[in-house]
């Protein structure tokens, strides 16, 4: 009984067992029905999170793009402008520059962007930068405001406009600026002013001239009897006549006048075409030695005067007598400027002339020589200089120092010549007479001057010349030829480049100032880096600069100044030769 009855409850044991196992395996189906479900709706809404996603990341690349192509868009339009445009920031920091703000200041936009104007020019003193200030806070423009402002030429004047820049609210959150260089214009403007008065002084002049000529042909027929005659009678008289003294002032009165009417036929430029070929070195210590220069020295004892003539002086196409005249008159003026004494210097140069002089909107290009004639006196008033070239305009005394023709002769002999005037001259300082003569390559009476070339003449070593004017490389190639060296020639620095690839040279003749291209100083550094140690001279019109000295740093050697003459160029490349 005890075991059936054992079995029974072993039996209910299982069964119940069975139910839950049952129940176990339902609920767990149940349960991972829910889990794939489950899984299912997670990876749906993955899926439908991730297409969102990936959708929202295609919008913001089209929206990027439209971005950056409206950006070009607007960079494009900004740098198509022919004037200034710029945004800032409301640190005033430019934050946008077209391609004109950038070539005017002189840095690129790069290196712009992220920058005050202070932090880029801390010197700068132009007071147009707190009008930042002023349109930031008050939300309103500030236009048509003139000022200046520094870039890495120089400073330049300019006609701004600025407006507040705002955001979608309306709030100020910088500036754009409109600006214009108006430095070329005001100078434009001021040079046409001038040029204007030029010409009506000249038109003056014309005209003081053509009634000067007719008075000095009647005046000379009348002084014909007041000078001759009187050098007649005292050939005649004994020599303790009380009548000699008389008739020598009646002489030299009449030569005063004559002087005057010679004076009065230079400005009808009737006698002042230029005829022979002179050296206006020559000239000048003919008038130091003369007595006019004598008599101007007991007039003004305590004023010294000093020489710097270019041993090398080119000759010039002129009138001796004229070119005599005119050193006399600007000497004397000098003088005369220097009450309480003090030094006149008078100095000539050979140059080479392509760009303006002051006062003359046209100067043609080639070789001159200059006289210039300065005094440390009491200088010209900016009223005066304006018309000391006029007929009978003279502050000087009468009877002693001329007649007030001194200058007007001066302005028609450098007319005459084809030549040019400047005058510099400030109150208490002094002035400076610069006078320019076109030069000649004649000889004095035709005759050529022999030097011994001997000490400078070549052994055939290779030059290359280069320089942008036809002419000049010429002449230089010539010459050098002459002298005995192998000689080519190419018109720009990157020719030059190119050719010493190629060809080494044992020497260059570099010109300094080249348009358009690199100049000397870039052709040589990059010569340098094809040819170490690369010999060279450097050749310009004008004085020298920071860049030749740069240049002779870098070790090129002499430098000299056109226009060229054989030894000045033949001793040049010979030293930095044999070096």
């Amino acid at each position: 009984m005890a075991g059936s009855k054992n079995k029974k409850n072993q039996n209910d044991q299982i069964l119940h067992l069975k139910t839950q196992i049952k129940h176990l395996t339902n609920e767990l189906r149940l349960t991972r029905e829910e889990y794939e479900t489950a899984t299912k709706n997670y990876f749906d809404m993955y899926s439908n999170m991730e297409r969102r996603i990936q959708e929202r990341i295609t919008e913001s690349k089209k929206l990027q793009k439209m971005f950056r192509e409206k950006s070009q868009q607007l960079q494009i339009i900004l740098d198509s402008s022919p004037i200034m445009v710029y945004f800032k920031d409301g640190q005033k920091k430019f934050i946008r520059v077209n391609k004109k703000f950038s070539r005017t200041i002189g840095i690129p936009i790069k290196k712009l962007i992220g920058k005050t104007y202070a932090e880029l020019f801390p010197d700068n003193i132009g007071h147009i930068l707190e009008d930042d200030a002023e349109v930031i806070k008050r939300g309103e423009p500030v236009l048509n405001r003139t000022g200046y402002i520094e870039t890495y030429e120089g400073r330049i004047e300019i006609l701004i406009d600025k407006i507040p820049y705002k955001d979608i609210d309306n709030n100020v959150t910088g500036i754009i600026g409109f600006a214009r260089d108006i430095t070329g214009l005001k100078r434009a403007e001021e040079e046409k002013k001038k040029l204007e008065a030029q010409l009506q002084r000249v038109r003056k002049m014309e005209a003081v001239g053509t009634l000067a000529g007719g008075v000095a042909h009647d005046l000379n027929n009348i002084l014909s009897g007041i000078v001759s005659v009187p050098e007649l009678l005292l050939m005649q008289l004994p020599e303790d006549s009380p009548l000699r003294h008389p008739i020598s002032i009646m002489q030299e009165s009449g030569q005063k006048a004559a002087a005057v009417v010679q004076d009065l036929l230079t400005l009808a430029r009737r006698s002042a075409a230029p005829a022979e070929v002179v050296n206006l070195n020559n000239i000048i210590c003919e008038y130091l030695k003369s007595l006019e220069h004598e008599k101007m020295k007991s007039y003004q004892p305590g004023v010294e005067v000093e020489t710097d003539l270019d041993a090398g002086l080119l000759n010039i196409l002129g009138s001796h007598v004229h070119l005599s005249k005119t050193v006399m008159n600007l000497v004397s003026n000098a003088a005369e400027a220097m009450p309480e004494g003090g030094k006149v210097r008078i100095s000539t140069e050979n140059r080479y002339i392509d760009r303006p002089i002051h006062g003359y909107e046209g100067v043609e290009e080639g070789d001159y020589i200059t006289l210039m004639v300065s005094d440390s006196g009491v200088g010209i008033s900016s009223k005066d200089i304006e018309r000391i070239f006029e007929p009978f305009y003279t502050k000087k005394r009468m009877g002693r120092s001329g007649t007030g023709l001194g200058m007007a002769v001066v302005w028609g002999t450098v007319k005459d010549h084809r030549g040019y005037i400047d005058v510099q001259s400030k109150e208490g300082k002094g002035t400076t007479f610069t006078l320019y003569f076109p030069a000649t390559r004649q000889e004095i009476d035709k005759e050529k001057v022999l030097l011994s070339i001997e000490d400078y003449k070549g052994r055939g070593e290779s030059i290359l010349v280069v320089d942008d004017i036809k002419e000049q490389r010429e002449i230089a190639s010539n010459m050098l030829t002459v002298l005995g060296y192998e000689v080519d020639a190419v018109s720009s620095g990157e020719e030059a480049i190119e050719y010493v690839k190629g060809h080494p040279v044992d020497l260059i003749v570099l010109d300094m100032i080249m348009e358009p291209g690199i100049d000397g100083l870039g052709t040589y550094k990059r010569i340098l880096e094809v040819q170490s140690g690369q010999r060279a001279i450097i050749v310009s019109g004008f004085s020298e600069t920071n860049r030749v000295k740069e240049t002779q740093r870098l070790g090129a050697g002499a430098y000299i100044r056109k226009p060229y003459t054989l030894e000045k160029i033949g001793v040049a490349v010979r030293s930095e030769l044999t070096k």
